[in-house]
C-alpha cells in the first residue's frame, strides 16, 4: 500500500479515525460508511495480514458480512463445515454436528484473515467515504472532551491528526488502550500453542479435529482445522518447560507435523507456510467507550480460540457500534447512546468467557491437578459420551441483550420468550426467489407488521427514516415471530428487536424509537 505523504497537521475531513486495519477496524469503517460517515483508517503494517489467524466465522458473522456487502464474495472463496471430532490418544471419543437451523442461510465458515481483510478493504475503498493509510503508526493519543489528537509516524515523516471520534481496533498491544490508561481484567493462561499454517492436498473431510494426549505429545492438546485453498491449520500445545522461540525453529515444527501425520495414517506431503505462537487470554476492558475513544475487537477484549469466538465477537462489536456512533456523529442521538455499546457488548463478552472457562481449562490444563482430572475424564470418555457440553461451543445461540437500556419491554404477557426485546431477529426466506428477511433490513430502523393493517406511524423528525415492512402472518417469518394479525416488531439497524406489540399505536412506536435510538433531548436540539 502506498504511504500517504504527511502534513505538519492533518485536520482530516474524516468524522471518525479508526486505528487498526484488521478485520474489525475495516468492518467498523465499512459499517460507518453505510450510514454516510467518513473515516480514515490508520495501520502500522505495510499491507494486509499474513496467514490464517482469525479463521472461523459463525453464522451471525456471516449475516453481518452480508449486510456489509462482502458476504457473497466471502462465500465464493470460503470453506463451510459442520462437523467436529475429538480424539484421546488414538481413539475418537466424541463427534459433533452443528448444521444451522432450517430457516438460517449460513453455517460455520472458514476463510483466512488475509482474504477477509482484502475483501473488506476493497468494499471500503469502493464507498469513497474512507481512506486507508498503511505504514502509519500511531505513537500517541491525546483525548479532549470534544476531539482526539493522534501523533502518527510514517516512513515519510511524522504528523498529527485531529478527529472528533476515535475507534481503537489496534489489538491487545495497541497504543490507544495504553494512552487512555485502561487495563484488561480477567485471566491470562500461561500455556502456549505453536500455530502452523500448512498447505496439504490430502482429501480429508472439512471440520475441526481436537486431539488430547496424542502419543507424540502426551498430556497436551493439538487442534487441526481445514481452511480454503488446501490450507490446514495445526495448533500444538507446548510442554510447560519448553521455550517458545526454540519450538518455533523449523526442525522442531516439522518433527511435530510429521508425527501428527503419522498418527493420522497419512503421508506427510505438505508445505509449511507460517508459524506463530498463541497464549489463551480471557480478558476484557472495564469499558469499551471512554469519552471520544471507543474500543472494538481484540483492543476491547481477548477470547480463547477454543470455540472460534474471537473475531466473531469483533464483528458484532463493529455492527453494534457503527449505527450508534453514526447517529451520534450526525447529531441525531446523545453520546449516551454509546454507553449502551459497552453495556451490550461487554455483557455478551463476559457471558462467552464464563461459558468458555471450563473448555479452556480442560484444554490447557493450567495445573498438574487439573491435568490428572482431565486424563481420568478422557479415559472414561472412551466408553461414556459426556464431552458434548465441553466441545460443542460453536452451536451456542447468539447472546440476547435482554437487559439493554434500549429495549421497550412488552406491554402484553402473551408473547413467547423467543424474539423478545434485545434478541436478534430471526432470518427467514420471504419468497420463492430466495429473498430473505435480512435482505430487507438495512442501516435503519424497520417496523415489521404482520397482516394488512399498518399503524399510522408518524416518522417525521426521525432523520434515519423508519421503514415499514408488511409480512403475511401465515409465513415462515410469521411463525418464527409468533405473529398474529396486527403484530408489530421494531427492529434496530443491527437486527436486534427493540420492541414488539400485538397492536401498536403511532405513539407507542415513536416512544420506542426514542428509547432505542437514544434521541437527542429537547435541550440539545
Amino acid at each position: 500500500m502506498p504511504c500517504t505523504p504527511p502534513a505538519q497537521t492533518d485536520s482530516a475531513l474524516a468524522e471518525v479515525v479508526i486505528v487498526g486495519a484488521g478485520p474489525i477496524g475495516l468492518a467498523t469503517a465499512l459499517g460507518l460508511a453505510r450510514h454516510g460517515v467518513r473515516t480514515v483508517v490508520l495501520e502500522a503494517r505495510n499491507t494486509i495480514s499474513q496467514g490464517s489467524r482469525a479463521l472461523a466465522m459463525n453464522r451471525r458473522s456471516m449475516q453481518i458480512l452480508d449486510q456489509l456487502g462482502v458476504g457473497g464474495r466471502v462465500l465464493d472463496n470460503a470453506l463451510t463445515w459442520s462437523a467436529g471430532w475429538t480424539f484421546y490418544d488414538r481413539q475418537q471419543v466424541h463427534s459433533m454436528e452443528i448444521a444451522p437451523p432450517p430457516h438460517e442461510k449460513h453455517g460455520q465458515t472458514n476463510l483466512q484473515q488475509c482474504w477477509m481483510e482484502q475483501f473488506l478493504l476493497d468494499a471500503l475503498l469502493a464507498t469513497g467515504l474512507s481512506e486507508a493509510r498503511y505504514q502509519h503508526r500511531v505513537t500517541h493519543i491525546h483525548a479532549e472532551d470534544d476531539a482526539v489528537t493522534l501523533a502518527v509516524s510514517t516512513p515519510m515523516g511524522d504528523y498529527t491528526l485531529d478527529a472528533p471520534w476515535l475507534v481503537a481496533a489496534d489489538g491487545p498491544r495497541g497504543m490507544a488502550r495504553r494512552c487512555m490508561g485502561i487495563d484488561y481484567e480477567g485471566t491470562s493462561y500461561s500455556q502456549r500453542f505453536v500455530i502452523n499454517d500448512i498447505l496439504c492436498k490430502e482429501p480429508l473431510p472439512a471440520g475441526r479435529r481436537l486431539f488430547f494426549s496424542p502419543p507424540y505429545l502426551p498430556g497436551k492438546t493439538v487442534l487441526m482445522h481445514k481452511a480454503p485453498f488446501d490450507m490446514w491449520r495445526l495448533d500444538f500445545q507446548l510442554m510447560d518447560d519448553q521455550d517458545a522461540e526454540v519450538e518455533m525453529q523449523p526442525e522442531r515444527v516439522h518433527a511435530r507435523i510429521r508425527a501428527h501425520f503419522d498418527l493420522m495414517g497419512i503421508a506427510p506431503n505438505y508445505e509449511l507456510v507460517l508459524t506463530s505462537v498463541y497464549k489463551a487470554n480471557a480478558v476484557s476492558l472495564p469499558t469499551y467507550n471512554s469519552g471520544r475513544v471507543l474500543f472494538a475487537g481484540d483492543a476491547a477484549h481477548q477470547v480463547p480460540i477454543f470455540g472460534g469466538r474471537g473475531v466473531n465477537h469483533g464483528y458484532e462489536d463493529a455492527h453494534n457500534l457503527a449505527w450508534k456512533l453514526a447517529r451520534v456523529v450526525k447529531g441525531e442521538a446523545s453520546p449516551q447512546l454509546l454507553d449502551s455499546y459497552t453495556q451490550e457488548r461487554r455483557s455478551a463478552l463476559l457471558a462467552t468467557l464464563a461459558e468458555l472457562t471450563r473448555t479452556t481449562i480442560f484444554i490447557t490444563t493450567p495445573s498438574a491437578g487439573l491435568a490428572l482430572v482431565r486424563e481420568a475424564v478422557l479415559s472414561l470418555s472412551i466408553t461414556e459420551n459426556f464431552l458434548g457440553d465441553l466441545f460443542d461451543p460453536y452451536a451456542t445461540p447468539p447472546h440476547e441483550c435482554t437487559d439493554s437500556p434500549l429495549n421497550t419491554q412488552d406491554a402484553h404477557g402473551d408473547f413467547p420468550p423467543a424474539c423478545r426485546p434485545g434478541a436478534l431477529a430471526p432470518d427467514a426466506e420471504l419468497d420463492p426467489t430466495g429473498e430473505r428477511l435480512y435482505d430487507r433490513l438495512g442501516p435503519h430502523f424497520t417496523l415489521i407488521v404482520f397482516g394488512d393493517t399498518v399503524p399510522p406511524v408518524d416518522a417525521e423528525g426521525i432523520d434515519d427514516p423508519l421503514r415499514i415492512l408488511t409480512l403475511p402472518v401465515d409465513s415462515t417469518a410469521g411463525r418464527l415471530f409468533a405473529a398474529r394479525p396486527g403484530t408489530c416488531y421494531l427492529i434496530r439497524p443491527d437486527n436486534r428487536v427493540a420492541a414488539r406489540w400485538r397492536h401498536a399505536t403511532a405513539g407507542q412506536v415513536n416512544a420506542a424509537l426514542d428509547v432505542a435510538a437514544c434521541a437527542r433531548s429537547k435541550e440539545m436540539q
